[in-house]
């Protein structure tokens, strides 16, 4: 039964880990450690009804990792993920500015409080939802909302014309 659960599902689950930015080695740990998880349930029948919930242990397994290790997962450099952002097909003079408001926008960051920095990173960023990033930064939602606020409201302003941030 578990093995014909590990056939039908372990391939979505390495895509889906992939997918929230784990490296194949660690997609592959975090699958098999999944499936120990769930060989040590007393019953089978909650996974056979649901296979949601294997997405929801490898998501929380996902998770702990990353608490445990300390690891951000934007490689502990906020600033590194915009680098990729400038469109290198585009006129030097459209990339030139396009690497100025980069920067400010960098620079924006880096002058924000660390844990608003974190929410803005891990909701815009990575992608998470207020809830997954409340649980991975062991806040409240109503925090990461406050956060996400403060970070927009500072962007917002910022980018208006004449402000320098």
């Amino acid at each position: 039964m578990l093995e014909k659960l590990f056939t039908q599902h372990a391939p979505a689950l390495h895509r889906y880990l992939l997918r929230k930015k784990c490296s194949p080695s660690l997609a592959s740990d975090l699958v098999q450690d999944t499936f120990l998880r769930i060989a040590q349930l007393e019953s089978l029948e909650r996974v056979l009804c649901a296979p949601s919930y294997l997405f929801r242990v490898a998501h929380n397994l996902m998770i702990d990792h990353h608490r445990r290790f300390g690891e951000k997962r934007y490689d502990n450099d906020p600033t590194a993920f915009f680098a990729t952002l400038v469109d290198e097909t585009s006129c030097p003079e459209e990339q030139a500015l396009g690497a100025l408001e980069l920067e400010h926008l960098e620079s924006l960051l880096e002058r924000m409080p660390a844990r608003t920095r974190d929410v803005f990173m891990l909701c815009r960023v990575e992608g998470m939802t207020h809830k997954e990033t409340a649980r991975y930064l062991r806040i409240s939602t109503s925090s990461v909302q406050k956060h996400m606020a403060m970070a927009l409201a500072r962007i917002g302003r910022a980018l208006e014309p004449g402000q320098e941030g």
